[in-house]
């Protein structure tokens, strides 16, 4: 059996509301602002950390 190498942390997407909730508290922000950022980056993770770190 092969087992999956584990990626980043900010591989993926955000798609639920407690996945929000579990980000926007990881970024420091509001999970409504986090929903707000979403809607110019989309929901990969990758892209959030990306506007984060400009």
């Amino acid at each position: 059996m092969e087992r999956k190498k584990k990626g980043s942390p900010f591989e993926g997407c955000i798609t639920e509301n407690f996945q929000v909730e579990y980000w926007a508290g990881k970024f420091g922000v509001r999970p409504a602002y986090l929903r707000e950022i979403m809607k110019s980056t989309g929901n990969e993770l990758a892209a959030i950390q990306k506007y984060f770190n400009k």
